[in-house]
């Protein structure tokens, strides 16, 4: 990537004082033509680069620069390095750990303090991990991709996808793409996929945002079902609960410690599996279709159960 090549330029010249432009070219494995557009963009960009002709000239920086100290502060390289740490932890992407290892050669371990905010996500499990890596270099690459893909119904697809970005959302890993199967946009949550396999096929990257996905789910769900009103009365001991999986504009607290909740949901599947998850410290009030959907759910349950 370019943004990290220029970095990277950056660092080698504060450590290495000076460098020809044949050494910066086989260090980032580019052509010297591609370094010394680097070399105008970084200068144009503000950064002091002197350029020393001869035998023993190269790029050198311009005597008492410090990128840490004029462009970035302390605060601001932790918080690069705790969020790349997080990242690399979650990813296993070896493009992260080249560029932490170029923040960490900007950090004076003497300077640092017991910092009071940190940044963890908590590690992906292998099959997570090879997914994103598989679709991080189908992004870098615009290469087609195959999935093995469960829908939420269970069933089982084979998809061709042109991966556009992955993203976190809600501790999960998502990929959204264009499906060459339903020929639209799509959103792909990482835990369902099977398998993920390269192609030898390439795409262009069609002129579409994630403003394009918000759009495209607003109001609708990825099966363009209606979303409907659910409300809800929680215990006082369900509190924490409902603190931690509702918005604040969803609750309402009453004086008898009993909490109400109004919440949207686009499936009856997808509000019986979350509000089961409370067990008895909730009590469904609307809409009455769900009520008796959910007394049926419980009655099957306790049907299995029966000898």
């Amino acid at each position: 990537m370019k943004i990290e090549r220029l970095f990277g330029i950056t660092v080698l010249l504060i450590h290495r004082k000076r460098m020809k432009a044949a050494e910066l070219s086989r260090y980032f494995e580019v052509s010297e033509r591609t370094i010394y557009r680097d070399i105008n963009s970084l200068s144009r960009a503000g950064i002091p680069i002197l350029s020393l002709p001869g035998q023993e000239g190269g790029y050198e920086l311009m005597e008492g620069f410090r990128l840490d100290k004029k462009y970035l502060t302390l605060d601001d390289l932790l918080s690069i390095q705790w969020a790349l740490k997080s990242v690399e932890n979650a990813t296993g992407l070896k493009d992260i750990e080249s560029l932490l290892a170029k923040v960490n050669q900007l950090i004076d371990p003497e300077s640092i303090q017991d910092h009071c905010v940190h940044f963890q996500i908590s590690q992906s499990s292998d099959l997570t991990q090879h997914h994103i890596q598989v679709i991080y270099h189908s992004i870098q690459h615009s290469r087609v991709i195959r999935i093995r893909y469960v829908d939420y119904n269970g069933n089982e697809t084979e998809r061709y996808i042109e991966p556009m970005a992955i993203f976190l959302k809600d501790y999960n890993w998502y990929t959204w793409a264009y499906c060459l199967l339903r020929h639209e946009l799509r959103v792909f949550k990482l835990t369902r996929i099977i398998e993920t396999l390269n192609t030898d096929r390439y795409f262009t990257r069609r002129p579409y945002t994630m403003e394009d996905i918000d759009a495209k789910k607003n109001g609708k769900s990825e099966n363009n079902a209606i979303p409907f009103t659910v409300r809800l009365q929680f215990s006082q001991e369900a509190r924490a609960q409902v603190l931690d999986n509702f918005r604040e504009d969803e609750i309402m607290n009453h004086p008898d410690g009993t909490i109400s909740v109004t919440k949207e949901y686009y499936t009856i599947d997808q509000a019986l599996t979350h509000i089961i998850s409370y067990r008895n410290k909730v009590r469904i009030l609307h809409p009455k279709e769900l009520i008796h959907k959910f007394i049926t759910c419980l009655d099957d349950m306790k049907n299995i159960y029966k000898e």
